[in-house]
């Protein structure tokens, strides 16, 4: 009985001692952290996943040339607490994303928001490091 006391206080101090590794697996360097930038989008695919869901869409520029991005959300936990869910954004739909370019020129970036039609904000609030 002993053993599975002292077994179990090991794990949980090493859990504990490793708390802040699993809170900031990643940082925001790749981002611009100073920059948000405004798209409008059509989706493509919203994968629900963990530990970030993604955004797919397009994004058509004045001479009509369209582009795939790719925008990381915050972890689903933040994502659900924020009122999204699985089935928030279907393909096709129309919505201005909102979020920090990645600095290497890629069409990715860090998710802050999504505006649909109706004007309803859905935030990915993600801390920059």
């Amino acid at each position: 009985m002993r053993n599975s006391f002292g077994l179990l206080g090991v794990t949980i101090a090493g859990l504990l001692a490793g708390s802040d590794a699993l809170v900031a697996h990643h940082g925001a360097a790749a981002y611009e952290l100073q920059t948000l930038t405004t798209l409008a989008a059509t989706v493509k695919t919203f994968d629900w996943r963990n530990p970030h869901a993604l955004l797919h869409f397009d994004v058509t520029d004045e001479k009509g040339a369209t582009a795939n991005w790719t925008a990381e959300t915050a972890g689903l936990i933040i994502l659900v607490r924020a009122g999204w869910g699985r089935d928030v954004l279907k393909p096709g739909d129309r919505v201005s994303v909102v979020g920090r370019r990645a600095t290497n020129g890629s069409h990715t970036m860090l998710l802050q928001r999504v505006v649909l039609p109706s004007g309803q904000e859905l935030t990915s609030f993600v801390p920059p490091k």
